[in-house]
């Protein structure tokens, strides 16, 4: 499915929200193939598989309900509203998506009402980060239909971002695994995004080379690499 498909696709379903920052590195993959229809098996509804908030779940008062004590909600892929991937520090906010829904539009009359998201300001560094945060863990009824995605599916990172080495394979964009796409993640503090955002233009154009280009580059690079081996060797 083209670009133009997926968003016909997101206007009457669903609304995905992406950083300025980020470059998608696979635009000819298909939204419904590369995650809506195999949610079931990249998402979580339990955070225990991967907590590094260490939030308590489930929740386990007596006046709530089964769906909302039990660790993975009503456990249909149905019931998602919203899908978050979470970083080395908790949800991160550079790539989501929400369903339209009665949820979801409770959720963001609550999320952004200044009563309670401006009194906050001061203390919430990552600001809307922090009130989901804080929402998913005071709020009940939050929980059952948020569903947590594995971070290289929608929200790769480059080094840099949660380690210098951008070795973590959960985290960091894999070029042989051909992540959907990278996100830039703080490269404005003390990095340089627009060269990180130019190296990974150029590497996603090399690797969705059509054939004929693939063949090109492959008589270019072995006359290159013939001319090298016939130079002479310098003597000392």
């Amino acid at each position: 499915m083209a670009l133009l498909g997926m968003f016909r696709l997101l206007i009457r379903t669903r609304f995905w929200w992406l950083d300025t920052n980020t470059f998608i590195m696979e635009p000819t993959y298909s939204l419904q193939d590369h995650l809506f229809k195999q949610l079931g098996d990249i998402t979580y509804r339990d955070i225990n598989v991967y907590n590094p908030l260490n939030i308590s779940h489930p929740l386990t008062d007596d006046y709530l309900d089964a769906e909302t004590r039990s660790p993975v909600g009503d456990g249909k892929t149905n019931s998602i509203n919203m899908l978050v991937p979470q970083d080395c520090g908790g949800f991160n906010l550079g790539s989501f998506f929400v369903r339209r829904s009665v949820w979801t539009d409770r959720l963001l009359d609550i999320w952004w009402d200044p009563v309670g998201y401006e009194q906050k300001h001061m203390e919430w560094e990552h600001k809307e980060q922090d009130a989901l945060e804080y929402m998913y863990r005071n709020q009940p009824w939050i929980r059952p239909h948020l569903a947590f995605i594995h971070q290289r599916k929608i929200n790769s990172f480059p080094p840099g971002a949660c380690g210098d080495q951008g070795d973590d394979p959960h985290i960091h964009y894999k070029e042989k695994e051909r992540d959907f796409l990278v996100n830039m993640a703080g490269c404005e503090w003390g990095r340089d995004c627009w060269a990180e955002m130019y190296s990974y233009r150029q590497l996603s154009n090399r690797l969705n080379r059509n054939p004929g280009e693939k063949f090109k580059d492959w008589i270019s690079d072995s006359i290159k690499a013939r001319k090298q081996s016939k130079k002479p060797e310098k003597k000392g």
